[in-house]
């Protein structure tokens, strides 16, 4: 998952604290989360990319719905211009195998 964030202008700071909290409270508490990554756009001022890599579906869910998430969103969200955009992604495997009839060596 990618979720683009859009920060208020002037709450960059405050924004960055409070999402460290969160990414800590994720790592310690999903065994099913493989990546919780914030990226800092360097091409928009106040934008945020969040890269989110989980096991499965029930990670995700399990993610979602957890207490701290539920006790972080608030401290999070006032701090947004805009809703967060979110991308979902299916991982297409790099499978080997013949390339216009024939065998890759």
């Amino acid at each position: 998952m990618m979720v683009e964030l859009t920060v208020a202008p002037g709450s960059t700071d405050a924004f960055e604290r409070a999402f460290a909290v969160q990414a800590a409270a994720v790592r310690a508490n999903e065994p099913g989360n493989r990546l919780y990554e914030r990226l800092k756009l360097r091409t928009l001022a106040d934008s945020y990319t969040l890269i989110e890599i989980y096991e499965d579906e029930a990670a995700l869910a399990a993610h979602r719905t957890s207490s701290h998430m539920a006790a972080n969103r608030p401290l999070t969200a006032p701090l947004l211009s805009a809703p967060p955009v979110m991308h979902m992604f299916t991982v297409v495997p790099h499978a080997l195998g013949p390339i216009d009839g024939r065998a890759i060596a």
